[in-house]
Parts: structure tokens; C-alpha cells; sequence
């Protein structure tokens, strides 16, 4: 590939504490059919040391569709080793998603989950013992300029930002690791000017850098005790970075069994290849129809310890201008046609809040 201009930054070494940390959920959507006939329960989530990624979200496939039909109204009860339980509560401002407030997962402590839906149907998981350790050393990122090829084989040149880790593993041979990262920016609608001199409040974007990538670590066949340079996330810089735009980096430590489901999701989100390859094998999870086994329900439930590292980047802090994209009032042009629809609306985009994250 032809390199533009090359852009490094390094983000100093810092260590969160991990059952103080918070932010926004860290699950890896993977854009990829999972069910051809529809009506197939998806339950993903997790227990973890940060307290606001604790979340489970609960669907179900739409026919010959990608996206699914959230499960509200069900119950949703977390319960450890020790038989305490702890209940996730539906956010219903993200039907289908449950959050569980005011408690964090213990290292060392074994959990699992149990939901009945709306329609008096139970499930629960298999139980999984949160990893004991999982450290975060530092995070640097390059702005680079790349040739790309697309599927069609048109050569395009893109602005890339990559995102790098570096970990220092304390049992190396058995840790199992999974790398995420998020971004939140900021778009601020087009201000037309009115008499009253009203300035329409901005809206905070938040969701995966790079939801087709799937990163992991297998300690089980790898002696070394520690991970350089591993990339972790590669994103497009256009429009979203005319602002300020922050990516947050989390490590997951996983159990070998979590380990074990996220590759296969990786293999067949990823999969290329001819007509004489082996299709993939269907993915299940650990989640079960407590009264139909046999019944194929999607999706994993893990206990993850993790980490995190966030840095911001400023559009002044690029080599380029970014020429596209803008929401600025220009040319007396009072047509909202005019403008892109997000300049006009901007909680018109997945995932945006006029609600600032508390460290934005």
C-alpha cells in the first residue's frame, strides 16, 4: 500500500482502577446474518469490573434481515457463586437493552444469568468465572494516508487513524484476551440564524471504531509476557472528526470458552474465500431454553475483567483539512434540503444522545 504521510502518537502509560471505571458498553456488534428464517432469540452481554459495561441485550432475528427485534418487558437476574442475585434493569430508551446499576464483577467470582421473557419462556448460562487479572498498559495511535482497494477492485486514498496496545501479562500462558474499541464524537447541527438568536444544542455519538474487527489473544500457545503493537482498530477519518472525536480502547479478558465463541464469530464475520470452501459451522453461545435445550439461541453471556485507555483527537491536530461534511449555515441558503439530514436532525444517527458523557 502507498503511504501518504505517516502521523504518530503515543498516549502516556496509564492504569485505571477497574471497579471505578465507566463509560459505554463495550460489546462487539458484528454485522452478519444469523438466522435466514427469522424469529431466532439473540441474548449478548456481559458482567464486568466497569460499572456501566454491565449490559445484556435480548432480540430476535428479523426475517432475511441484519438488524433484530428488541425483547422488552423481561426479566433479567445475574447470580454469583454465593447465590446472591442482581437484577438488570431495561433501559427504554434503547428498547431490548438491560442494564445492571450499582454493582461490579469481583474477580475471581463465578457468574451466570437467568431471563424469562414476556411471553414466560426461561433461559439461563452457563456459569463463567471472571479472570483474575487484565492490564491495559498504554494505547498510541498513527494517522496515516493509505491506498485501499474495494471489493471491485477501484483503488481509492483514504485517511486512516490506527489504534495500537501494548500489555504486560501476569500469566501469560493462560490468559485469553479481546480487544474493543469505541468512539464518541460530537455534531453539532446547523445553527440557522432566528430572531432569538437560539442555538440548537449538539448531539454525543457513540459506537464501535470498528465493528468488523474482532481481536483477540490466545496465551495457551504463545510463552511471551507481553503484547506490542497490536492493532486493535482502524478507522476512516472523515466528517465525524470535524470536531472533537475521543476513542476509548478497552481490553476484555475473557474465559477460554469466550475466547473460543468470538473466534468463530470472527471466522464467519470475516470469511472470504470460493464455492469449495467449508460453509461455517453454525455458532452457538452459552445460553440455553431451560425447558427446550434444543431450541438454537445466539449470542454469549461472558464475565470480562477489563481495562481501558481514551484519548481525543481534534480536527486542528490533523495534517488535512476535512473538506466534506460540514453543518455550517452558508450562503443565506435557509433550505434544510440543502444540508445533509444529520445537520438537521441530529438524533437522527444511531446511538446519539443530547446527553454529554460526564468525561467529554
Amino acid at each position: 500500500m502507498e503511504m501518504q504521510y505517516y502521523i504518530k502518537r503515543i498516549i502516556k502509560p496509564t492504569t485505571y482502577l477497574l471497579l471505578f471505571a465507566s463509560f459505554i458498553s463495550c460489546l462487539t456488534p458484528i454485522d452478519f446474518t444469523v438466522d435466514k428464517t427469522g424469529g431466532r432469540i439473540i441474548i449478548s452481554g456481559q458482567i464486568s469490573t466497569m460499572n456501566e459495561k454491565n449490559i445484556v441485550e435480548i432480540g430476535r432475528t428479523a426475517d432475511l434481515s441484519r438488524f433484530q427485534f428488541p425483547e422488552s418487558e423481561a426479566t433479567v437476574t445475574l447470580r454469583d457463586q454465593n447465590g446472591s442475585s442482581f437484577s438488570y434493569i431495561e433501559d427504554f430508551s434503547r428498547p431490548g437493552t438491560y442494564v445492571l446499576q450499582n454493582y461490579v464483577g469481583i474477580p475471581g467470582q463465578t457468574y451466570n444469568i437467568e431471563i424469562t421473557l414476556f411471553d414466560g419462556r426461561s433461559y439461563e448460562s452457563t456459569p463463567e468465572k471472571m479472570p483474575e487479572t487484565s492490564s491495559l498498559d498504554s494505547v498510541y495511535y498513527e494517522i496515516v494516508g493509505e491506498t485501499i482497494t474495494d471489493a471491485e477492485g477501484v483503488f481509492t486514498k483514504e485517511n486512516l487513524v490506527k489504534v495500537y496496545a501494548n500489555s504486560t501479562l501476569t500469566k501469560p500462558t493462560t490468559t485469553f484476551l479481546k480487544w474493543n474499541v469505541e468512539e464518541t464524537f460530537i455534531l453539532s447541527p446547523t445553527d440557522f440564524p432566528d430572531p432569538f438568536n437560539v442555538t440548537p444544542p449538539p448531539c454525543y455519538i457513540s459506537q464501535n471504531a470498528d465493528p468488523q474487527r474482532i481481536v483477540l489473544y490466545d496465551g495457551s500457545s504463545i510463552t511471551s509476557k507481553s503484547i506490542k503493537n497490536q492493532l486493535v482498530a482502524s478507522r476512516l477519518i472523515d466528517w465525524s472528526f470535524l470536531e472533537k472525536h475521543y476513542l476509548t480502547t478497552y481490553q476484555s479478558s475473557i474465559t477460554m470458552e469466550s475466547h473460543e465463541y468470538w473466534r468463530k464469530v470472527n471466522i464467519l464475520a470475516n470469511q472470504v474465500g470460493s464455492i469449495f470452501d467449508s460453509p461455517p459451522a453454525e455458532i452457538t453461545g452459552n445460553v440455553i431454553n431451560v425447558n427446550n435445550p434444543r431450541e438454537k439461541v445466539s449470542g454469549y453471556f461472558q464475565a470480562v475483567n477489563q481495562t481501558y485507555q481514551r484519548f481525543v483527537i481534534h480536527s486542528y491536530e490533523l495534517p488535512f483539512p476535512i473538506l466534506n461534511g460540514k453543518c455550517d449555515f452558508v450562503n443565506n441558503d435557509y433550505n434544510s434540503n440543502s444540508y445533509p439530514f444529520r445537520c438537521i436532525e441530529c438524533t437522527s444517527l444511531r446511538n446519539s444522545s443530547y446527553e454529554r458523557p460526564i468525561w467529554f
